[in-house]
């Protein structure tokens, strides 16, 4: 599993958690539904930007470590 699978089922475990549907992530976070999709299979490659936007909606925060 690459780290784009990783992080897309990290996404996709709390958007379920969090009890919201793809499309309610969308509107909260302004990334398409398509893009939300693609994100949760791994298939999307993420900016900082498009990470954040997503995460933010789901209570999560990035932690980068070096």
């Amino acid at each position: 599993m690459n780290k784009r699978e990783e992080i897309g089922l990290i996404i996709a475990s709390n958007r379920k958690a969090c009890g919201l549907t793809q499309k309610e992530l969308s509107e909260l976070s302004g990334v398409t539904a398509q893009n939300i999709t693609k994100i949760e299979h791994g298939r999307y490659n993420l900016s900082v930007d498009i990470l954040e936007k997503v995460c933010a909606p789901l209570g999560l925060k990035i932690k980068v470590e070096l």
